[in-house]
């Protein structure tokens, strides 16, 4: 009978006989005098700790009470003692060397589990989350579990079949514990070589491949979709960045499935995990070699980056160091020795942290100005045919083209090179690649500031010109005003705005034409325009003012005005417009149709006021209702009352009367309440002054006095007092008059 004792290991609780504990103890001591000198000693001993406290685990998933002197012979034997490789390293050096060796170890591991029997198929106990039909399928077929859970997870995301096929399994599938298999390797995800989350890395590991051709798998069909994404948008005016890009096609299954293995997959943190995921041998040799080379690797990238900083600390500790440098020496002799090996990994975690940070603020700033640049490049290229009615000269051309390459096509050149020598495994061994899309970028910016003030100066003067449309007085004393659909079609557009404006390759048309309505001077309907532009100088707006060509037409008592006009090809644009005014006579009456609301893009009522075109109104535009009919008054216009109107206002009369008298009845309720709450209250004081007065009188208070002379003086105290003794009766009987009136 042996004695059992928990014990907390590695954060794990294991049940341990007490001789198992002391041959654990003794090995590990033993680890510590064989890694003494070695770097990273303590990481070493940690990471076989760690290996030790799987393999117990796995000890007791397979059904033991507790660990036992043979569980732990069996795994000092696997992961070998210290005396046994003191000697296997001279043996190794001297013979095959160590890199030799460990390629036939490799070798034999891989032919003894090829060679070895798969057996009967069953669900594995020890590797099983559900039922553990994917831990007995990877035992079976030699591979991980975690590729067969993929697959499975993958068939359910695609059709849904994964499920009835894992149920299926688990009925039929016996159950076992299944031993693993030592050679085989472990699929995780790769910390030391990833650009995300390592998926693609570790991929590579797993199947021995370079790096770059799983990453070229999901980041092609993903940089293709926006290529074709923004092709698509130039040409089509069909933009959709988000998500229609990360989303759809192939590029985007590719996309769910990384993020279903960032999610699935496990990271390789321990150096037995990273062993596992290369699929060599877990020995202490091994563990401490990854522990070596990761110690190795780290220090680089530490003195890469301190060397970035090693001026300004220099220079630092000179001007701080000659004011505390002799309690810094002191200070850090007392505490050194215990702040060591603390500081050593604070300092890694704090540099961790720093690089994460850091990068998780430059990969959103990057990415943000990467859609913004995109977005722009296609807005670019999808009103690049409006370069025809903007741009005038060889030299805005030259500019417009400059700027669309340089400033907004080289950034994302250069993004796209990245990313591809990201994917590649490339470093850039030219220096100056960066400079030089720095230096073509500039070119552009100061391409599109030249540019902007170019055509800028292209609207500096603007003209106006009237002319007075000659029309025929309607014999009904009414004029009725409406738009028809343009003369004007466009086909093939390239560009629309809602009717505003729309044009293709050789016209522009223009909806920029406000109608306003005032009253006339005389007795006769006017119509007269005042058309306008802008231009570089006064003659240039003069004439594109006489490019213009918008027509009014009549028909009896019916005046049909266009929509808008039209720009040829060769005429650029500079802010055309027209502004129509239709004058009527007091008296007179007009008719606005609702096509005028519809196709014109401003109209305005006036009531005698002048108006402008770049003017706000808003005492002077009044509300007005399509299809009414309105009459010009001395104020202005207004509205002829219709049969409908007149009902509709004795409509809003009856209820407006109806609120009156409901609001007269509630006011009399509420004088009625008011009254006999007062009527109340002075009967309660009546009769109070009733019960004082019906008191008997105490007789004995009268007695006789001798009438004795006053003079003046003494009279009006005396009358004073008399009126005192006259208040009460005199107020008893004023509230008995209240209430007999009440």
């Amino acid at each position: 009978m042996k004695k059992v004792i928990n014990i907390n290991f590695q954060g794990r609780v294991i049940p341990i006989e007490e001789s198992a504990y002391d041959m654990l103890k003794q090995y590990v001591e033993s680890l510590r005098k064989f890694f003494a000198n070695e770097e990273g000693r303590d990481e070493i001993i940690n990471d076989i700790e760690g290996r030790i406290a799987e393999l117990f685990g796995d000890s007791l998933k397979k059904g033991a009470t507790c660990i036992t002197d043979d569980t732990v012979n069996e795994i000092i034997n696997s992961m070998g003692r210290p005396e046994d490789f003191e000697g296997e390293e001279s043996n190794v050096h001297s013979q095959l060397g160590g890199e030799e060796k460990e390629k036939e170890y490799k070798f034999n591991a891989a032919g003894a589990a090829e060679t070895s029997a798969r057996g009967r198929l069953y669900r594995d106990d020890n590797e099983k989350i559900l039922g553990g039909v994917c831990g007995g399928l990877a035992n079976y077929l030699r591979i991980d579990p975690t590729i067969v859970r993929l697959v499975f997870a993958l068939i359910t995301f695609m059709g849904g079949s994964g499920i009835l096929l894992y149920i299926l399994l688990w009925i039929i599938l016996p159950s076992r514990p299944l031993e693993g298999i030592s050679s085989t390797k472990r699929l995780y995800r790769n910390p030391d070589e990833r650009v995300i989350a390592g998926v693609a890395s570790g991929i590579a590991s797993y199947f021995d491949i370079a790096v770059w051709v799983p990453r070229l798998i999901f980041a092609f069909p993903l940089v293709l979709g926006i290529i074709t994404s923004i092709f698509r948008g130039a040409f089509w005016m069909d933009v959709d960045p988000f998500p229609g890009i990360i989303f759809g096609s192939f590029g985007g299954t590719l996309f769910v499935v990384y993020a279903v293995l960032w999610a699935v997959i496990p990271e390789a943190k321990s150096a037995s995990e990273k062993l596992e995921m290369r699929g060599e041998k877990v020995d202490l040799n091994t563990i401490k070699n990854t522990i070596q080379e990761d110690l190795e690797g780290f220090k680089s990238r530490a003195e890469k980056w301190g060397g970035e900083f090693k001026d300004k600390a220099q220079q630092f500790g000179q001007e701080v160091g000659q004011t505390v440098g002799q309690k810094g020496q002191q200070f850090g002799a007392e505490t050194g020795s215990a702040l060591k090996r603390g500081g050593r990994r604070l300092g890694g975690i704090i540099a961790i942290l720093f690089k994460a940070f850091f990068l998780f603020i430059a990969g959103i700033l990057a990415f943000a100005l990467l859609v913004t640049l995109l977005a722009f490049m296609v807005a670019g290229v999808g009103v690049f045919p409006l370069k025809n009615f903007f741009l005038e000269g060889f030299s805005q051309n030259f500019l417009a083209w400059a700027t669309l390459l340089l400033f907004l096509g080289v950034p994302v050149v250069a993004f796209i090179t990245w990313l591809i020598r990201r994917i590649m495994g490339v470093k850039s061994g030219n220096r100056y690649l960066g400079f030089t899309f720095a230096g073509l970028w500039f070119i552009g910016l100061v391409c599109g500031g030249i540019l902007t003030y170019s055509i800028v100066r292209n609207f500096d003067a603007t003209a106006r010109e009237k002319h007075e449309y000659s029309i025929v007085q309607p014999s009904t004393g009414k004029l009725i005003v409406k738009v028809p659909d343009s003369k004007v079609k466009v086909y093939g557009r390239w560009f629309k705005m809602d009717g505003i404006v729309s044009m293709n390759d050789d016209s522009l048309f223009l909806n920029n034409v406000r109608l306003r309505i005032v009253k006339s001077p005389d007795s006769s309907y006017h119509i007269y325009s005042h058309k306008f532009s802008s231009g570089r100088d006064e003659g240039a707006a003069v004439k594109n003012i006489h490019e213009i060509s918008y027509n009014i037409n009549q028909s009896d008592s019916t005046v049909w005005l266009d929509r808008g006009f039209a720009l040829k090809k060769g005429t650029k644009f500079r802010n055309q417009g027209v502004q129509l005014t239709i004058q009527v006579p007091v008296g007179k009456r007009i008719l606005i149709d609702r096509t005028v609301s519809r196709r014109l893009n401003w109209f305005h009522v006036g009531n005698g006021y002048d108006w402008e075109w770049d003017e706000e109104w808003n005492s002077n535009n009044e509300d007005w209702n399509s299809n009414v009919e309105y009459i010009m008054t001395p104020g202005g216009l207004e509205r002829i009352k219709t049969k409908e109107d007149i009902e509709e206002e004795k409509r809003r009369k009856a209820e407006s009367e109806s609120d009156d008298n409901n609001d007269a009845v509630e006011q009399y309720k509420k004088s009625k309440e008011e009254l006999q709450k007062e009527y109340e209250r002075k009967q309660r004081e009546a009769e109070e002054l009733k019960k004082e007065l019906d008191k008997p009188v105490d007789t004995t208070r009268y007695r006789y006095k001798k009438q004795t002379v006053m003079n003046e003086k003494q009279v009006q105290p005396a009358v004073a007092e008399e009126q005192k003794a006259n208040v009460l009766p005199i107020e008893a009987s004023r509230l008995l008059m209240m209430q007999m009136v009440y």
